[in-house]
């Protein structure tokens, strides 16, 4: 239920900016989509290693809003449809994710920008074993600054580029550490019409905890429709 009345409010939020389109500010709004595995190298020598869970699948609404000055404002919510899962007999673990982003920036030229901005991924896990099973919950958030790229080798495709980093902290039941990680993005992007395009891509985020040095990597291939208005 709580998945839904965010899902809800993110439309909200969605279709708000629809208000803004007039002829000199540009706004589009869509869908995006990324499909990613995720592996942990726990580095502890006795209950440590590294874990890998087949890949989740989220997808969610997204919106973008470029003012004249060339200032954007970016938003998106991401939801697992499919869940992590790893099974270690007898125990067989599933994880949810939702992803939320928000950021500004400013494009220095039309092919190059900066931007600053704020994501938070709750990560709700439970394990399955005879008998009984174990659930908790993970939030990875914080601040993140990013550049950006992109490059038209005609009026309808192209190829586009981004790199963050990611100062976010982990929580899980009581246990926080500072976990800064990096964003890579590289892709490209179609132009089907004058308001309708596409984005196809591969992502890899990741992370590293500074006080028990796990390492978490998530990437996969993203996937984004947009339309202008």
């Amino acid at each position: 239920m709580k998945r839904f009345i965010v899902f809800l409010a993110a439309l909200m939020v969605l279709s708000s900016g629809f208000a803004f389109a007039k002829d000199d500010v540009k706004v589009e709004a869509g869908i995006k989509i990324w499909n990613n595995s995720w592996e942990s190298k726990d580095p502890d020598p006795v209950d440590g290693g590294t874990t890998k869970f087949d890949a989740a699948l989220l997808i969610g609404p997204a919106i973008s809003v470029t003012l004249p000055s060339n200032v954007f404002f970016e938003a998106s919510y991401l939801m697992s449809v499919t869940d992590y899962e790893k099974t270690e007999a007898p125990a067989e673990i599933t994880v949810e994710r939702d992803d939320l982003d928000i950021a500004v920036g400013y494009m220095f030229i039309p092919e190059v920008g900066i931007y600053v901005g704020y994501r938070s991924t709750s990560m709700d896990w439970k394990v399955t074993f005879p008998g009984g099973s174990d659930s908790g919950s993970i939030d990875i958030s914080g601040p993140v600054i990013g550049l950006r790229g992109n490059y038209s080798f005609s009026e309808m495709f192209g190829v586009y580029a981004s790199v963050a980093y990611l100062m976010t902290e982990y929580e899980e039941q009581g246990f926080t550490e500072d976990s800064p990680g990096t964003q890579f993005e590289l892709g490209v992007k179609a132009k089907f019409s004058k308001a309708l395009s596409g984005t196809l891509g591969y992502k890899v985020e990741s992370f590293e905890g500074d006080k028990s040095k796990t390492e978490d990597t998530f990437s996969g291939v993203t996937l984004g429709v947009m339309y202008a208005f």
